[in-house]
Formats: C-alpha cells, sequence, structure tokens
C-alpha cells in the first residue's frame, strides 16, 4: 500500500500542477459570435459570395435606426431633432454613410428649365408643405416603405459602417448611437442590424455560460449530498468534475479557441459526462467496501469491473461528438471537437485524480444495511420481475413504438429563420420582428449580375431590358421591396426629367437610357453608379432587403424564379445569380441535416465496431444497438409530432443523445458480459446484471436529465431545445436499456453452452 500511495502522491502533484497551468489559461479565453462563420469555406458559393462582395460591399455591414413618433412623423419638432441626430451620428468615425429622409432631396428638371432642380422630400421648416410632403414620399417607392414606414409613424436611418468591426466595436457604436438618443430624448426608438446582434449575443452567451457552471455546481452538490449522504461523497466527485472543467475552458484558453454560441452548452455537457464516469466508478468502489474487501482491492476490483466500460463510454461518446466534424460550418466542428477533447479529458481525471483521492483518503464509513435491505433492492427487484413477466407485451409493446417512431420521423421539416435562436418575447427579436412588419425588413438580398457576352457591358440596352424584367419580377413574386440597381437609378433618372411626375418612374426609352448613363458618369458624386456596377462595366448587383420568411418560403421562392429565368430570360447574354448572407446560410443550413445524419450513421458504425470488439459476437452487437436506436426515433417522432423544426440546435441532439445515451447500454453489457464469463447461467447473469448497474443507470441518467434540463433557462431557443430534447431522449434510453434491452436478450441471445461449462467448471 505504501509503493501505491506514493505513485498516487506523484500523480495528485502532477495534476494539480497542470490544473494550475490551465486554471491562469482560463484568463484567456473569449466569447465569439459570427454567424459568417457557419459558411462553408470550401464551398463554391461561398467563393462566389467573396468575389461578388470584393467588387462591390459587404450586404451586413449596417444599422437601422427607426425614429418613432405618433401619430405622425410630419411634426416639426421630431424632424428638426431628427436632423440634427442625423448629422451628429455622421460624424462618428465609424460611420461611412448615413441615410434619411430628412436628409434626402428629389432631384426634378422641368419643361421650363435646362437645369436640374432639387427640392427636400421634407421641408422640416415649413410644415404647412407637410401634407403634399407626405403625398409625394408615399407615391415615390424607392423612399415609401424604405425610409418612412407604413403608417407614417416612423422614419428609418440607414447607417452603412466600417468593414467586419470587431465586438468592441460594434459595442462601441451602439454605444455612440444610445448616447444621442439619450440627447434628444425621441418619443421611441428602436435599431437593430449585425453589430447590435453580435453584442447582443456575445455579452448573452457570457451570462449564461458563467450562469450554467454556477448552476452546475449547485446541481451536483444537492445531487451528491442526496446520493452519498457524506462529506467525503460530496467533495471527492465535485473535485473530479471541477477539474474537468478547468481543464478543458482553460485548454481552448490555451489554444486561443473562443466560445461560440453552441459552445456554450460545454460546461453542462463536461460536468455530466464527468459526474456519469465518476458515479460508475465511486458506486462500484462502495460496494466492494460494502462486501468487506480493504480499500486496496476495492479500488482495484472498481477500476478491473467498471473500467473497461468507462473507457468504452468516453470512446463512444467522444467518437459521437467528433463525427461533427463531418458537417461543414466552422462553430459545429468546434464544438464537436472540444467536447470530445473535455470527454477524453474527464476520463483521464477519472483514472488519474480520482484513484489518486481514493488511495490518499481516509476510507469512507459504509452502511451496515444489507443489500436486499437497501432502497434500490426494493425497486429494482420488482420491477426485474415485473419484466420477466410481461416479458412477451414489451417486446410487441417496443415493436409498435419502433413503427410508430418511424412515421413520426417522417413528419420533421427543415426550417431556419434569422432569429430563430431568440425566443418570441426576447426584446431583440421584438425588435427585428418590428422592422420586419414596419419596413422591408432586415434580411439581406444580394443578385449578381453578370454579363456573359464579352462584346457588352452593363449598360448595353439589351442587358438591362434583362435587368428590368428581372426586378420587375423580384418585386412582384419574391417580396423584394424597393430593389436598388442600375435600373432603379434609371426609372429615378427618367422621373427627374420629366418633372417628377410618378408615371415616369418606369424604364426609359433606349435612347433616354444612354443620356443618363452619360449623366451618371459625369456627375455620379455621391458613388452610387459603383455601388452597383463594377468598374469593368461586366457586372452588377441587385440589392434590397426582405423579411425573415423561413427556409421553406425561400426554396419556394428560388424554385420558382429558376423557372423564371429559364423561360423569361436570355441566358447567353445576361446571367443572374442569387448570393449574399442570407443566401449562404440558407444552403448551409439546408445541407445541415443530411451532414449531421451521415456524422450519425458514422457514429452508430464506430460504435458497433467497439462493441463487437468488447463482445465478440454480431448477434450481440444488433442486441446492443436496438435499443440506442429506438430513442434516436423517438426523438425524430417527438420533434415530427410535435411540429419542431430541424435545425442546428434540434439537429444535433441526435448526435450528442446517441454518443451519450449508449453509454448505458455499454456498462449493463459489460457487466452482463463478466458474469456470462464467470460461468453464470443467462438468466442469473441478467438479473444480477439489471441489479448491479441498475442503480448506476438510474442515477447517471437523472444527473445527466438535470445537467441538461439546466440548458432551458437559457434565452436562446437553440440552447433550449437542447436541453429539452436531449433529456427527453436520456428518458427515452433509460427505459430502453431496463426493460427491452432485457427482454432482446431473453428471446434472442443463447450463450454457447460449450464455452459457459468450460467456465463453469474452471471456477
Amino acid at each position: 500500500m505504501g509503493r501505491l500511495k506514493n505513485i498516487a502522491t506523484i500523480t495528485l502533484i502532477a495534476v494539480i500542477l497542470l490544473s494550475v497551468l490551465f486554471g491562469i489559461k482560463i484568463a484567456n479565453v473569449r466569447f465569439d459570435f459570427d454567424f459568417e462563420a457557419f459558411f462553408s469555406k470550401s464551398d463554391p458559393e461561398t467563393t462566389f459570395y467573396e468575389e461578388h462582395r470584393s467588387r462591390f460591399e459587404t450586404d451586413n455591414d449596417f444599422i437601422f435606426v427607426a425614429l418613432i413618433n405618433e401619430p405622425s412623423i410630419f411634426d416639426k419638432e421630431f424632424l428638426t431633432k431628427a436632423r440634427d441626430f442625423v448629422d451628429e451620428l455622421a460624424e462618428d468615425t465609424m460611420v461611412v454613410s448615413v441615410q434619411c429622409v430628412t436628409h434626402m432631396e428629389e432631384y426634378v428638371k422641368t419643361p421650363f428649365s435646362a437645369a436640374v432642380m432639387s427640392r427636400p422630400y421634407v421641408h422640416i421648416d415649413n410644415p404647412e408643405k407637410y401634407e403634399k410632403d407626405s403625398a409625394r414620399i408615399y407615391s415615390h417607392p424607392e423612399i415609401a416603405n424604405t425610409f418612412v414606414d407604413k403608417d407614417g409613424t416612423a422614419i428609418l436611418i440607414n447607417i452603412r459602417h466600417q468593414e467586419n468591426l470587431s465586438k468592441s466595436s460594434c459595442d462601441q457604436l451602439v454605444d455612440n448611437i444610445d448616447l444621442l438618443l439619450e440627447k434628444y430624448k425621441f418619443q421611441d426608438a428602436k435599431y437593430a442590424g449585425r453589430s447590435v446582434g453580435m453584442g447582443y449575443y456575445v455579452n448573452q452567451m457570457i451570462n449564461e455560460t458563467l450562469f450554467f457552471i454556477g448552476l452546475s455546481f449547485i446541481l451536483v452538490m444537492i445531487f451528491l449530498v442526496f446520493t452519498f449522504r457524506s462529506v467525503w461523497g460530496l467533495w471527492v466527485p465535485l473535485t473530479i468534475v471541477g477539474a474537468s472543467m478547468v481543464w478543458i475552458v482553460g485548454f481552448m484558453g490555451l489554444v486561443n479557441e473562443p466560445i461560440n454560441l453552441i459552445l456554450t452548452t460545454l460546461p453542462s455537457i463536461i460536468f455530466v459526462v464527468a459526474m456519469s464516469d465518476v458515479m460508475h466508478l465511486v458506486s462500484k468502489y462502495l460496494d466492494e467496501l460494502r462486501l468487506g474487501k480493504s480499500k486496496k482491492d476495492a479500488i482495484l476490483s472498481a477500476y478491473k469491473e467498471v473500467g473497461k466500460a468507462t473507457l468504452l463510454t468516453s470512446l463512444t461518446t467522444a467518437v459521437g461528438f467528433l463525427t461533427l466534424l463531418m458537417v461543414d460550418m466552422q462553430p459545429v466542428q468546434a464544438f464537436g471537437t472540444y467536447t470530445a477533447i473535455g470527454v477524453v479529458l474527464a476520463f483521464i481525471l477519472a483514472y488519474t485524480l480520482l484513484p489518486s483521492l481514493l488511495v490518499l483518503t481516509k476510507m469512507p464509513k459504509i452502511s451496515g444495511k444489507q443489500y436486499n435491505q437497501t432502497f434500490w433492492y426494493k425497486i429494482l427487484h420488482p420491477s426485474f420481475l415485473w419484466l420477466l413477466k410481461y416479458k412477451k407485451r414489451l417486446l410487441i409493446g417496443f415493436t409498435i413504438l419502433f413503427g410508430v417512431s418511424i412515421y413520426g420521423s417522417t413528419l420533421v421539416i427543415n426550417d431556419y429563420f434569422l432569429l430563430e435562436d431568440l425566443k418570441k418575447d426576447n426584446e431583440l427579436r421584438q425588435t427585428y420582428q418590428y422592422f420586419n412588419d414596419q419596413f422591408a425588413g432586415l434580411r439581406p438580398f444580394e443578385m449578381s449580375i453578370k454579363v456573359k457576352d464579352d462584346d457588352k457591358s452593363i449598360f448595353d440596352y439589351e442587358v438591362l431590358q434583362e435587368i428590368d424584367k428581372m426586378q420587375n419580377y423580384l418585386e412582384e413574386n419574391y417580396q423584394v421591396d424597393n430593389a436598388f440597381s442600375i435600373v432603379s437609378m434609371l426609372k429615378v433618372a427618367n422621373r427627374t426629367n420629366h418633372g417628377g411626375q410618378k408615371k415616369y418612374y418606369k424604364f426609359p426609352t433606349e435612347e433616354e437610357a444612354d443620356k443618363y448613363i452619360e449623366q451618371f458618369k459625369k456627375f455620379d458624386r455621391s458613388g452610387a453608379l459603383s455601388v452597383i456596377v463594377d468598374s469593368t462595366e461586366h457586372y452588377g448587383r441587385i440589392s434590397s432587403s426582405i423579411g425573415d420568411v423561413g427556409m421553406i418560403k425561400i426554396t419556394e421562392m428560388n424554385k420558382a424564379l429558376k423557372g423564371f429565368i429559364d423561360s423569361e430570360i436570355d441566358t447567353d447574354l445576361v446571367e443572374f445569380k442569387i448570393t449574399g448572407t442570407g443566401h449562404l446560410l440558407d444552403i448551409n443550413m439546408s445541407r445541415l441535416s443530411s451532414s449531421l445524419f451521415s456524422g450519425l450513421a458514422l457514429a452508430v458504425g464506430i460504435v458497433s465496431l467497439l462493441m463487437g470488439f468488447l463482445f465478440r459476437s454480431f448477434k450481440m452487437v444488433i442486441i446492443a444497438m436496438i435499443p440506442n436506436i429506438l430513442p434516436m426515433l423517438m426523438l425524430g417522432a417527438l420533434l415530427g409530432f410535435a411540429g419542431i423544426e430541424l435545425k442546428v440546435s434540434t439537429a444535433l441532439v441526435f448526435t450528442i443523445s446517441f454518443g451519450i445515451a449508449v453509454d448505458d447500454t455499454i456498462h449493463f453489457m459489460s457487466k452482463l458480459k463478466i458474469e456470462l464469463d464467470k460461468g453464470k447461467p443467462m438468466m442469473l447473469a441478467l438479473r444480477r446484471s439489471f441489479l448491479s448497474t441498475g442503480r448506476a443507470i438510474v442515477l447517471t441518467t437523472i444527473i445527466l436529465i438535470a445537467g441538461f434540463l439546466m440548458l432551458m433557462f437559457s434565452d436562446f431557443l437553440g440552447t433550449f431545445f437542447i436541453g429539452l430534447l436531449i433529456s427527453c431522449v436520456l428518458i427515452f434510453a433509460l427505459i430502453a436499456d431496463l426493460f427491452f434491452l432485457p427482454v432482446l436478450l431473453i428471446y434472442f441471445f443463447k450463450p454457447r453452452k460449450k464455452k459457459q461449462k468450460e467456465l463453469t467448471t474452471n471456477n
């Protein structure tokens, strides 16, 4: 025992030193939210978008500010304050440009003058003209519903800021806007945009990560006190779990990996996974002590009987997470990688720190109760007898459940919204919805235009006609309001040259178009032309924004758009292609489910190989895998029947759940193998496995469920659903392992009699 203590002491010192190192590196951990990280870097669509962006500008470096004044914006005091607010806002060094109706002018050429006259859309200092101003604004489609809301109660300020602002710069810009809003004291104001969302998401991620860590510690403490009812039973497991968290977060700090939105669930996952390892080992250690074994023998027995199963469960859980590498999304890959590393680190601590503490600490007091007098025996033994009595009905019931689950899984729909991660009552989501309802929407719309004939340019009338056809289709059928393109500029110029009459806001004749384009090239001081036509004059864009209608609706609209292009557009002359951040998100989200389920299939295959290595029986592998596939099908049915869309968060649940849920099966089957190898008859081996592992399986499932249910406190719907759905799967898996797996073994697995006879003789 002396040599064992020396090894334990050295190991403990090494673990402490590493823990200090990782603890120091935690200070380097940062949080990051960038939805462009979800774009596949190897996808041609991403490459196309980057090339398109390099020719023009980014489509999401903006902030919309809505200044609200009920019952009407046509109020001198309000408009004066709005004008002054915009003037100050434009002075911010991070602001590139500001557009607002208070500063916009309409250009008009009348038959009585050769010069082009300008007039403001709103005569702020002349209230007597407000009525005419209002009528003129709502007759101009490029202004109405874009810079003035549908009800005339708000004006929109479009702020273009510097590209790719950091989180701190975004926060500073938002703070500057807040200070100005506080200074001018408008009746109400709302703002939204990528910079606003980034600050909110990152701050919320920080708060929730710290909250989950604190709540996890409280949960674990309560659970341990209830389970072991001793100080030893509290601090020893808590030390392992706490060290696991320090190691994985510190490791992320060491390699400079930020915590993304999905990785905010890491604390809860590592806590419950580490606790699962500890629970199985400590429970077996205490059981051995109750049998009268010495501390040394109890430790050796615990690691001998449970060790291989714990190793396999750690491997299968890590494999489950590593299959997420098949998803070509950096945040998902980072989640899979670092969660798998966390699982491995928790296993290492369970095999280094835990045995060291068991050796060096005083042996805990053991209850004098016989096992058949304990609470768990009184629960598990009748349950096993009930299982034997109704095994046929259980088999039929689970078979029916399989069929129902398969059908329910076919009802699952794959949809995605930009703000799906925020609950409906969330203030930020309600703000975004306000812009969707009252203005043109916040989802960027980008369409690339490419002239395919090298001898022609964007400005050729034939090309312009094709662009006009496309823009008309988009505004009439694609929910695009007030698209901005070379055609839009021509329509405005046509109206300008006809005295500002509404009926002339239309595509001009060839002669007129040539004249207007010549004027654009000579007098475009604002640079508007370069924003929509590149320097080669072979590429252009149609830019706007639309409402957040969801991926399913967008897919339908894209299908109809393709049909229109194929039948109505001269594709030999010009090529139209949708691009932009919103489009890339749709593409990547639509591919997500197939990638995740390919990864899940791979996980099932790898776990089956590990099972085969353990049991050396193909039939046993099939029997063991069926109860783990059933919970996945039941999850699919739950999504289908409840109408919960398949998205990043809900799709991740399948992979996470499988890697964790299979652990209980491995522990059960490992114990069964040990009992069969001892020469026990099948029914006796099954009974001993049920009673021996049942307690640990139930306890670990409870702690796992409690740990994941914590995620339901999140303000992010994705995190909420991960917590809720994984908890449901774990309940399904527990029932399957305790009542379906034994029934399958009874009916379909017969140990080889020759081997069993030989083992009995040897014993």
